[in-house]
């Protein structure tokens, strides 16, 4: 999957908020649905993992988001995310060659199809664009504390605030989701990358020796949402320096078996790049080539 059609993904949500006169938290992706006419419905779909379906027929566009999901900021993702279906370049004519119903499991999920990789980059443009999030990070402190903050002004899952914070953030910092003892994906800030020549652990990578793997090892810290922080380096994880110590910031994720890790130091210096006006150029001048009855 190409990066830059993943940014351009990114890119296309923030500027639909935009369109849609979101200029601050929180977004709301019902009512850009209603204002487009597309019925949104709280329904069981059926299929066992699925977190909500599009449908596009001859009576217009349909939204389904599972009964299943209880987190309200995981049911604004799956919104979010079929809206991606909606307004993403050849999304809508790859669904309707295949018979015009799309199901699908938001959430960054590793080995998603190309659409569902990019409808899930357009649900966190779309609830939580660029502007707003360094936002809410530049009042904030440095890991946990800052994606926990943008969280709760997004209304957002704390895995996609992470995966946002790691995308915006000027500081460096990654993050690990894991479930036992084996990765499931990561993600590392542009400023983190300069670190060094690193590796970012991937899915089915086994664990390091680390306070990661020992809260695992307890189903219970990860069903009941408990917390942890340790101290690691570099090389522990990423291959990098053995000489950068980083925080190791752990949260289990409840009834999702999953655990968020956030590597961070409030003793590394902020990006160095200035930020410009590049991002905002992009949305300015991309325009997609098909969206739906539009």
């Amino acid at each position: 999957m190409s990066k830059f059609r993943l940014k351009m993904a990114r890119q296309r949500g923030e500027k639909v908020a935009q369109e849609h006169g979101f200029t601050a938290f929180r977004v709301d992706p019902f009512e850009i649905a209603e204002n487009e006419d597309i019925v949104v419905e709280a329904k069981d779909p059926g299929k066992e993992g699925v977190s909500g379906c599009i449908v596009f027929n001859d009576d217009g566009v349909g939204i389904i988001y599972s009964t299943h999901v209880k987190s309200q900021g995981f049911r604004r993702f799956t919104v979010g995310h079929e809206l991606g279906h909606f307004y993403l370049d050849g999304h809508p004519e790859e669904i309707l060659n295949a018979g015009g119903f799309h199901a699908s499991r938001a959430g960054f999920t590793q080995g998603s199809s190309s659409i569902e990789l990019e409808a899930d980059h357009f649900a966190a443009g779309l609830l939580m664009p660029s502007k707003l999030v360094r936002d809410v990070l530049a009042s904030e402190g440095v890991g946990l504390s800052g994606i926990n903050a943008l969280a709760l002004d997004a209304e957002a899952s704390l895995t996609s605030a992470a995966i946002r914070t790691a995308e915006c953030a000027r500081y460096p910092m990654a993050i690990v989701v894991s479930a036992g003892p084996t990765v499931r994906y990561g993600f590392m800030s542009d400023s983190f990358k300069s670190l060094g020549r690193l590796k970012l652990p991937r899915k089915g990578d086994a664990l390091p020796e680390s306070a990661t793997r020992n809260f695992n090892a307890d189903a219970e810290n990860v069903r009941s949402g408990r917390s942890s922080c340790a101290e690691t380096d570099l090389s522990a994880w990423f291959e990098g320096s053995a000489n950068i110590s980083l925080d190791e910031e752990i949260v289990g994720l409840g009834s999702y078996g999953l655990t968020l890790t956030v590597f961070s130091s409030e003793e590394m210096p902020d990006d160095p790049y200035e930020e410009d006006d590049e991002d905002e150029k992009l949305i300015e001048s991309w325009t997609p080539r098909y969206a739906y009855g539009r």
